[in-house]
């Protein structure tokens, strides 16, 4: 009984990432379509985004969380920082590419994730 439940549980799994994959791969070539991105660029983005996603389904839940967390505080200052600086600009601040963003909320994540790391490792007694 418990294993068609767990079989019935790993084929929802299958079934959700099947989707993920369509909905990436149209995304993207609807991306391609506007932008006029070499599709390999856009391939490799998408490869990189569904490797991402696997590698937080086949976490524990320590990683996850602290996964979690660490996005939670990238997207929190990314968001101000955008917003903000918009209004910055309008004031007199210099223009900044758009990927700008991008780049604090890499920075905050990777922050986020030393900081979770931090938080939830066992100190080393000498």
């Amino acid at each position: 009984m418990a294993s068609g439940r767990i079989r019935n549980a790993m084929m929802v799994e299958k079934s959700e990432l099947i989707l993920v994959c369509f909905v990436v791969v149209a995304v993207l070539a609807i991306i391609a379509r506007r932008v006029q991105v070499p599709l390999p660029i856009l391939l490799t983005l998408g490869g990189a985004v569904l490797a991402f996603i696997r590698f937080l389904r086949e976490a524990d839940e320590l990683l996850r969380k602290i996964q979690l967390e660490a996005l939670g505080v990238a997207f929190g200052a990314g968001a101000v920082f955008t917003l903000g600086y918009r209004l910055c600009e309008r004031i007199g601040a210099p223009r900044l590419d758009v990927s700008d963003g991008y780049l604090v909320m890499m920075i905050f994540w990777t922050l986020g994730q030393y900081l979770g790391y931090r938080r939830y490792s066992t100190p080393v007694e000498a």
